[in-house]
């Protein structure tokens, strides 16, 4: 299988438990590794036979700015479901990092997901918001 990776996208967001974290959006670094076939690429060298990283990079943004969520858990389930919904993905692998949640450290989650686990199929009905 073939990979696109998106490191370090930059989304701010309304997201946590105790309620001073929902008084202003706060800023999450997301990294994506996805799964997907460039067999049809290779061969056009056209975006509509590839991964449209510039889209999907935005449309992650997008849910994450109109998302309200207590945990990054949660969030990664969105996510998740917005790529599979929206994009010709095998595997999604998702890391959401909140910089400013503690002051030694950075937290982090990370999950990974195949289309069939996220009984998602392509292309999928879009019902994720």
């Amino acid at each position: 299988m073939d990979k696109v990776r998106i490191e370090n996208l930059y989304v701010e967001t309304i997201i946590g438990f105790y309620h001073w974290e929902h008084e202003e959006p706060q800023p999450l670094q997301i990294d994506l590794e996805l799964g997907t076939d460039f067999s049809d690429a290779f061969v056009s060298d056209d975006l509509p036979d590839a991964l449209d990283y510039a889209t999907l990079s935005r449309r992650v943004k997008q849910y994450c700015q109109a998302s309200r969520f207590h945990l990054l858990e949660a969030l990664c389930g969105g996510i998740l479901k917005l790529i599979f919904t929206e994009f010709a993905v095998q595997s999604v692998k998702l890391v959401i990092r909140k910089p400013h949640a503690l002051r030694d450290a950075i937290p982090s989650v990370e999950c990974f997901r195949i289309r069939e686990q996220m009984g998602i199929n392509w292309p999928a009905d879009k019902d994720f918001e």
